[in-house]
């Protein structure tokens, strides 16, 4: 989970002039888009954008926190990165990218990453082992599901709220504020999650 870089869309030139972009209002204006990319190779996708849609329904203020979401993207599978949020300054909007896993389900973590996440690897029932330099924790696929959705993704979302709700570029407040943002919805829509999902720890 960490912040993309910006990027910027070319222009075109005809006639030897910069020709202006046919597009005269962000993409985001024009509705949420869910995409899905290939998963990759020995990867898969947690979600579906079935379970997104139906997660996206049960969040308290959706329509304040999505304001200028532009797309969410089921993307390929990156190394120490299970999700990424890119914003672009031209369109002033914002796309979500939720990483797919390896086919196996199971996660290598470094310990104060383990430890800052614990109380959700514990509400979710998901199993670990803990040794000196890391964690190895294996998940079902419901709990990897629910870890995407609850955690993963409202963290992400943060980092949105976040970024539209700045004055000035750069002046984000970062990786705590989108950690505090994701963890203090965590209990609110575990109940609601379950009653839309089914609870985790039973698949």
């Amino acid at each position: 989970m960490r912040s993309a870089f910006n990027s910027r869309t070319a222009t075109r030139v005809k006639n030897g002039r910069v020709q202006p972009k046919n597009r005269t209002r962000p993409t985001s204006h024009q509705g949420l888009v869910i995409d899905r990319e290939s998963p990759g190779h020995g990867c898969q996708h947690v979600v579906t954008k079935a379970d997104l849609q139906a997660f996206l329904d049960i969040i308290p203020d959706w329509d304040r926190y999505s304001e200028r979401l532009e797309r969410i993207v089921l993307s390929a599978r990156r190394d120490h990165c299970d999700g990424m949020y890119e914003f672009f300054h031209r369109e002033e909007s914002g796309v979500i990218y939720l990483h797919s896993w390896s086919q196996d389900l199971w996660l290598e973590l470094e310990p104060h990453y383990f430890q800052a996440h614990q109380h959700i690897f514990d509400k979710l029932g998901v199993r670990y082992d803990i040794s000196a330099g890391s964690t190895c924790c294996y998940f079902s696929p419901a709990q990897a599901r629910a870890y995407t959705l609850l955690h993963v993704f409202l963290h992400e979302l943060g980092h949105h709220f976040d970024r539209i709700h700045q004055k000035h570029l750069g002046a984000t407040k970062g990786e705590d504020y989108a950690e505090h943002f994701a963890n203090s919805r965590f209990d609110l829509l575990l109940p609601l999650y379950e009653q839309t999902f089914g609870p985790p720890q039973l698949k």
